[in-house]
């Protein structure tokens, strides 16, 4: 038989109470041509099941027979896949019906791109949508050096060239981060996009991993960020790597004035480093410096700070980064799609 052009794969590990609308949300795509394997890592529950019945006679399952983890859940179905692009939904998320069919139609575009995501919208534990979108990096220039400080992809958003994905299994020592891990690699050797669209709403609840194993989560993070800031020829104490984790996915809450003095020092740091190497591009690195800066700034402002957030954003030079052609680039793009959520 001829290969499909797309295997969606969907790992589940007792999730039968939402499983059914993600693998729903693919059998309903506009695109035909296209297989869905769903991956059931052990599940206690009838996940499998529950993911059959939601499209009946158009679901492959394929089990662990225990438990063994998402990373070999997620290689388990990137082995088996046929098609020639391979697509991911986590199974608590909720696929848009073009989303199949404008990714192959952006890929079969941009064959410089080996994998590309999309902005998503939240779900919270109610159902209910929340308002704005997650809008990622869109271009390789400024991914890349993203990948410094947290994944600029949303799992569940991404498709890519199976046939250079097979190349990048996701590791099984990372139980947590496999993502970001499977990220940094590939973007080392091939070119990755996102696109400003909203092809994905992912649902944000409590029992999702990384929310019940934070430490474990800032572990992995400290090791992968590490290895990126080696790289860079950078020198840098243990208390460097905590706050640079930290900077990547700061709490709402307020910032201590020696952290925001830090980050700003930090980020510079970051620049000469990189000036003197050479690894990434020093506008998409402007770019995703300011992104970081304006994520630290905002947690400051939630945090019941907003006068010096709002003077720490306006009065650092790390904010003209958005002035940068890569800056001004992402503006361009992300801008309608931003503005479209609000409405």
């Amino acid at each position: 038989m001829r290969a499909p052009t797309v295997t969606a794969i969907v790992p589940v590990h007792n999730r039968a109470g939402r499983v059914s609308r993600a693998v729903a949300s693919l059998a309903a795509q506009t695109l035909d041509d296209m297989e869905i394997i769903v991956v059931d890592d052990g599940s206690t529950d009838n996940s499998a099941e529950a993911a059959e019945r939601a499209a009946p006679g158009q679901v492959r399952v394929l089990r662990h027979s225990s438990n063994r983890g998402i990373p070999a859940a997620r290689n388990t179905g990137l082995e088996a896949a046929q098609g020639r692009y391979v697509a991911w939904l986590d199974s608590d998320d909720i696929a848009n019906p073009r989303r199949l069919e404008r990714q192959v139609r952006f890929l079969d575009r941009r064959v410089d791109l080996a994998m590309v995501g999309s902005a998503a919208r939240c779900i919270g534990p109610d159902g209910r949508r929340k308002r704005g979108v997650r809008m990622p990096l869109l271009d390789h220039r400024a991914i890349a050096p993203a990948l410094l400080f947290r994944s600029p992809f949303q799992q569940s958003t991404v498709m890519g060239r199976a046939s250079i994905l097979k190349q990048f299994l996701y590791r099984e020592e990372y139980s947590v981060c496999e993502d970001l891990d499977m990220f940094i690699r590939l973007s080392v050797r091939h070119r990755v996009g996102n696109m400003h669209d909203v092809l994905v709403d992912r649902t944000i609840h409590p029992g999702q991993i990384g929310r019940r194993e934070g430490d474990l989560v800032r572990d992995r993070k400290r090791k992968l960020l590490a290895s990126q800031l080696a790289d860079l020829q950078l020198a840098f104490t243990p208390d460097d790597l905590d706050r640079h984790v930290t900077l990547g996915a700061p709490k709402n809450e307020p910032q201590s004035r020696e952290m925001m003095d830090w980050a700003q020092q930090w980020l510079e740091r970051l620049r000469q480093a990189n000036n003197r190497v050479g690894r990434y591009d020093p506008n998409g690195l402007a770019l995703a410096s300011a992104m970081t800066w304006v994520t630290l700034c905002r947690a400051d402002m939630r945090g019941h700070h907003p006068i010096r957030a709002l003077r720490e954003l306006v009065g650092s030079s790390l904010t003209l980064g958005f002035l940068g052609s890569a800056g001004i680039s992402w503006i361009s793009e992300a801008l309608p799609t931003l503005l479209g959520s609000l409405g």
